[in-house]
């Protein structure tokens, strides 16, 4: 039996189950780029409460910053090497709750996929009853047959005997035998059939309608085959009316046999005379059959254009509405988000501001002046092949100051890796998490389970029934790697495949991939060939590889005169991928070789 294990009640864009308290965190810097009174660059510094901490784009816990992918806040209080994002709080403390519990307070290690908390011990409800109470404490008792429950600190058999309350010498519930005078009571309660009550009945009881009616706003009713309800947006009180109602010049009148009737908000008009434009009546005037916000138009009115809801009269030909709404004319004009700018032949939109793409690059909104080999890294710019910068999905982080080297240095999402660390980086479409490694630990997707009590196939948790021996693993399949992460010597000198996934289905346990888009690069040499479309591969074990999603383009790097795949790199974030494989490899082009050719 398939079971995905949904911990939280959140997910993110690929449909990744992530903490439901992890979301009110996304918040980061004020976007008026004032921290404490002063300006600040949000490329550098992340604001938080007033503090300025270095770093872009973290997550506030009170007044110090953190990276959710990495630590949780709890009670104001952060808790490291716990992401955010499948953690859960135990006081100011956070825990991962795939491998273990909160229990009275306490954390404790999962022994079992399904076990529950019986104060601060651990129980599993199969074999085992959590009896007592929380005053006087409670005990775990291995059940004595599948018919035995608690009564009190003790268990009994319900076949044989009942839970009874007795008051002397003290309160205290004991079992007695069936036959006993206080096992009555429960036997009489365990004959009599669970009362029935219908949806309908419930339904009618909340609402305090009468058969054959509907609720009408807040406290109303009303009957849907003689009459009409119009709700008032604002305070959401209803009001009914007969169906053979309607309103003739603003006077409502009967007229039986004519259902003209029609509501706008909580008022009645007739459509003949009147137009509704977002819950405001006005007299209906020929040709007028437009709305913009509260206003009536038409579309023959001279001088007059809506822009987000809002009517504006012009004196001149030629404006036209921005698709953020602004109102502008585009031959002396040109908007950038919310401003308007006048027209500099030559120039483009970056951001809220213009920049000339001969001599800048524009990077997520923020504008640098181009010099040599330059990519963009989130908002700032970058010589990838220079060795001295790494890119981490969209943050930039300088190897000289990490006194690292670019080939050692590894991504895990928007964190670079220790060097040298004991540190697993787990992968799923979109999530990048990074766990500290633990022995007999492995990744499925972006969590990091035990794997004595989980078992994982292509990314979705299993419960064991039993705690396996996890000596035996087996082989894996394919890493999934961001592109910063394969090696120059795989990525530049030898055969990669680049192609779109169009769809991915499993026979037996092999995984067939279709692809569509596919060429063979050799980098080095500047080669890129087209392959017949579409492209096949075959993945020899589907629950070791990696999930794929389909759109997705990917980077495949065979195992040298083999057919094995031994990487899959996603190029989720470069919307450029042949690209960014070249202008990574650029420094390795043959000389007098053009950059690539197609053949």
């Amino acid at each position: 039996m398939f079971l995905w294990f949904h911990l939280t009640g959140q997910v993110n864009s690929f449909g990744l189950p992530v903490s439901a308290h992890g979301r009110r965190f996304y918040v980061t810097s004020p976007r008026d780029h004032l921290c404490g009174g002063l300006k600040f660059d949000i490329l550098d510094f992340t604001c938080c409460e007033g503090v300025w901490h270095k770093g872009a784009a973290l997550s506030c816990c009170g007044n110090r910053a953190f990276n959710l992918t990495q630590s949780s806040c709890c009670e104001g209080r952060l808790t490291l090497n716990v992401s955010q994002l499948v953690s859960d709080c135990c006081g100011y403390r956070a825990y991962d709750p795939l491998n273990q519990l909160c229990c009275d307070s306490q954390i404790l290690t999962r022994t079992r996929p399904h076990v529950k908390c019986c104060g601060k011990e651990l129980y599993n409800e199969d074999h085992q009853l959590c009896c007592g109470n929380v005053i006087k404490g409670r005990k775990v008792l291995t059940k004595m047959s599948i018919h035995h429950q608690c009564c009190g600190d003790n268990q009994f058999d319900q076949q044989s005997h009942c839970c009874c309350l007795v008051s002397q010498p003290s309160y205290k519930l004991i079992p007695e035998p069936l036959n006993a005078s206080c096992c009555a009571p429960a036997i009489q309660k365990a004959l009599q059939p669970p009362p029935v009550q219908t949806a309908r009945r419930i339904s009618q009881r909340s609402t305090n309608c009468m058969p054959g009616e509907k609720p009408c706003g807040q406290g109303s009713c009303f009957n849907p085959t003689t009459e009409r309800c119009c709700v008032n947006p604002t305070s959401r009180q209803g009001q009914r009316y007969s169906r053979d109602q309607t309103y003739s010049e603003g006077t409502l009148s009967h007229t039986p046999g004519h259902h003209h009737g029609a509501s706008c908000g909580s008022q009645v008009y007739n459509p003949d005379i009147k137009i509704c434009c977002s819950g405001k009546l006005s007299n209906r005037v020929l040709g007028k059959n437009l709305c913009c916000g509260t206003t009536p138009y038409g579309v023959e009115d001279r001088g007059v254009l809506c822009c987000n809801q809002t009517l504006h009269h012009v004196v001149e030909n030629g404006y036209q509405c921005s698709p953020g709404g602004h109102l502008y004319l585009p031959s002396r004009e040109m908007v950038c988000g919310s401003h308007v700018h006048l027209n500099d032949p030559g120039k483009h939109c970056c951001g809220e501001e213009t920049y000339d793409p001969q001599d800048e690059i524009c990077c997520n909104g923020h504008k640098h002046h181009m010099l040599g080999n330059v990519s963009c890294c989130g908002g700032k710019a970058y010589d990838p092949s220079s060795g001295q910068m790494k890119c981490c999905a969209g943050t930039l982080y300088n190897l000289q100051v990490q006194d690292r080297i670019s080939e050692e240095a590894q991504c895990c999402g928007s964190v670079l890796m220790e060097a040298g660390s004991i540190q697993t980086c787990c992968s799923a479409p979109g999530l990048d998490l990074l766990y500290p490694t633990q022995p007999g630990f492995t990744c499925c997707g972006h969590r990091y389970p035990n794997a004595s009590l989980w078992s994982c196939c292509a990314g979705v948790l299993h419960p064991r029934p039993e705690p396996h021996n996890t000596s035996k693993n087996m082989i894996p399949g394919p890493r999934l790697l961001p592109l910063g992460g394969l090696k120059t010597e795989v990525l530049c000198h030898t055969e990669v495949l680049l192609g779109t996934v169009e769809s991915v289905s499993v026979k037996m346990n092999e995984r067939s991939i279709v692809m569509l888009n596919t060429m063979s690069v050799q980098a080095s040499r500047g080669h890129v060939n087209a392959l017949p479309s579409p492209h096949y591969v075959t993945l020899p074990n589907h629950c070791s590889s990696p999930e794929l999603v389909p759109g997705n383009t990917y980077i495949w790097v065979k195992i040298p005169f083999s057919d094995t795949i031994r990487l899959i790199s996603d190029l989720l974030d470069h919307s450029s991928p042949l690209h960014s494989i070249l202008s990574r490899c650029s420094t390795f082009f043959l000389p007098r070789e053009k950059p690539y050719t197609m053949f």
